[in-house]
C-alpha cells in the first residue's frame, strides 16, 4: 500500500499516482497528503459495494475527479463557488466526462441544485471539508441522504475533537472546559482553567479574524447525529495521523512527516481516534427509506469496528 513519495527519487507512487496528483491531495497549510489516505479507504469500500456513481459535495477544483473517475466511477459534483465549479468542469472534461454534471449549489438549501437532483439518486456521496463549516448539520446530512439511493453510502469528513487531547494548545483548553468538565462545579472549573492556561500554548493556532472557526466532532457522538439524520451502519475511518504532538513538528522536521505517513492505515482500531486530526464518517441510507429521519441511539452504539466495512443488514 502506498505510503507516500520519498524525499527524492521516483516521480510516481507504487500505484501509479503522479507527484502532481499526490500533491493535489495535500492539505494547503501543511503539505501533508491527507486526502490521499482518506480516498484509499473510500475507494476500497466503493469497490466492494460495486458502486457505479459518486457525487462529491464541495467538489472544489476537482482534485478528486481523476482519482475516482480513474477507478471507473461516474462523477458528479456540487460547489458553492462559481470559480471552483468552472475548474471542476474543466477537470471533468480532461477526464473525458460530462462537465455539465458539476453544478453550482448550496448543500444547505436543496432548492439551489435542481439539476443535480435530476441526476440523483447516486450510489455514493463524498463530502470533504463541508460539515466542519456549516450550521444546521442535521439538515445538511438529510440533504446529503436524499441524494443517494436507498442502500447507498455517504462519506463525510469531520474534524476530530479528540485530537485536541494531544495538541496542547487552545483546542485542548476548549475540549477540557467545554466537553470534559462542562458540568464541573464553578470553583473546580476556575482551577482547571487556570491550570490549563498556565501550561498550554493558548495563542496557537491563531484565531480566525472573521470569527468563523471550524466545528470539531467527537467520534463517539457522531453516530447519534447521523442516525438522527436517517442514516445507519456508521463506521469511523480516521486519517491524517500525527507521529508526535503537533508542537514537536518543527523540531522533528522530516522524521515527523515520515513517521506520520507510516502510521496511516495502522491496524490498532483505536489510536487513530486520538492521533488523527480528521476522520471520515461512512454511513448508509437504509433500504426501504421513505425519507423519515431515524431516532437517536445510545452514545457510540452504532460505531461498527473502526475502519470496518459492515456486512450485517441493519438497514433492511
Amino acid at each position: 500500500m502506498t505510503k507516500g513519495f520519498p524525499v527524492t527519487g521516483t516521480s510516481t507512487t507504487s500505484d501509479g499516482m503522479t507527484r502532481a496528483e499526490w500533491e493535489g491531495l495535500s492539505d494547503q497549510a501543511t503539505g501533508y497528503p491527507a486526502n490521499h489516505f482518506a480516498f484509499q479507504q473510500v475507494l476500497n469500500v466503493l469497490a466492494e459495494e460495486q458502486a457505479r456513481t459518486l457525487v462529491e459535495i464541495g467538489i472544489g477544483q476537482g482534485s478528486a475527479i481523476p482519482i475516482f473517475a480513474g477507478a471507473g466511477l461516474e462523477m458528479s459534483g456540487l460547489d458553492i463557488d462559481d470559480a471552483l465549479v468552472a475548474k471542476s468542469r474543466q477537470a471533468m472534461a480532461d477526464c473525458g466526462l460530462n462537465p455539465d454534471t458539476v453544478v453550482w449549489g448550496d448543500i444547505r438549501d436543496g432548492l439551489t441544485y435542481p439539476s443535480l437532483r435530476r441526476l440523483a439518486p447516486f450510489d455514493s456521496l463524498l463530502a470533504m471539508g463541508v460539515l466542519p463549516h456549516v450550521q444546521h448539520e442535521l439538515s445538511v446530512l438529510a440533504n446529503m441522504r436524499a441524494l443517494v439511493r436507498p442502500g447507498g453510502l455517504v462519506f463525510v469528513e469531520c474534524r476530530n475533537s479528540l485530537f485536541s487531547l494531544i495538541t496542547f494548545n487552545r483546542y485542548t483548553h476548549e475540549f477540557f472546559m467545554d466537553e470534559l468538565f462542562a458540568d464541573a462545579p464553578a470553583d473546580a472549573r476556575k482551577a482547571i482553567d487556570a491550570y490549563l492556561q498556565s501550561r498550554l500554548a493558548m495563542d496557537r493556532p491563531p484565531k480566525r479574524r472573521d470569527g468563523h472557526e471550524s466545528t470539531f466532532h467527537n467520534p463517539f457522538e457522531v453516530p447519534r447525529m447521523f442516525r438522527q439524520a436517517g442514516l445507519v451502519d456508521v463506521v469511523i475511518r480516521p486519517f491524517h495521523y500525527h507521529a508526535a504532538m503537533p508542537v514537536l513538528e518543527a523540531e522533528l522536521g522530516q522524521s515527523f512527516r515520515d513517521g506520520s505517513l507510516a502510521m496511516e492505515n495502522e491496524p490498532s482500531g483505536w489510536r487513530g481516534l486520538f492521533l488523527c486530526s480528521a476522520f471520515i464518517v461512512q454511513a448508509r441510507r437504509p433500504l426501504g427509506d421513505a425519507g423519515s429521519g431515524g431516532a437517536g441511539s445510545p452514545l457510540g452504539a452504532d460505531i461498527v469496528a473502526m475502519g470496518a466495512n459492515p456486512k450485517e443488514s441493519r438497514h433492511g
